[in-house]
């Protein structure tokens, strides 16, 4: 048995957790495995684009940059829908970081800057 699988007797061991946060830990997705902890560091991406459309101007924003985290997301978003179990967080994820890239795209665009 691994570290994280004993962390993981060992929390659920504790008494005084109520049943449904024993039933979340033991879970095929819960917090002891890497689809809880993946969407939540790729959110970062996400709101610091959004932060980016927000303060940045947009001669600042790297195009480049931009496509790659348009293609990344759309890729890894299409794998989250067709991999099993389904990762519905980490696709929503995803798809918010994709829709983020196109719309700083398309700002660049709009602005004459693209390329």
């Amino acid at each position: 048995m691994g570290p994280i699988r004993q962390l993981q007797a060992f929390v659920c061991a504790q008494t005084f957790w109520p049943q449904f946060m024993i039933r979340w830990f033991q879970a095929e997705k819960g917090p002891f495995t890497i689809f809880f902890y993946c969407p939540l560091a790729k959110w970062g991406i996400s709101i610091a684009n959004i932060n980016d459309m927000i303060k940045k101007p947009i001669e600042t924003i790297n195009p480049v940059q931009q496509s790659v985290i348009t293609l990344t997301g759309t890729l890894i978003a299409r794998w989250c829908w067709v991999l099993s179990p389904r990762q519905y967080m980490l696709m929503v994820c995803n798809s918010v970081m994709a829709c983020t890239g196109i719309i700083q795209l398309w700002r660049k665009h709009q602005a004459g800057l693209l390329f």
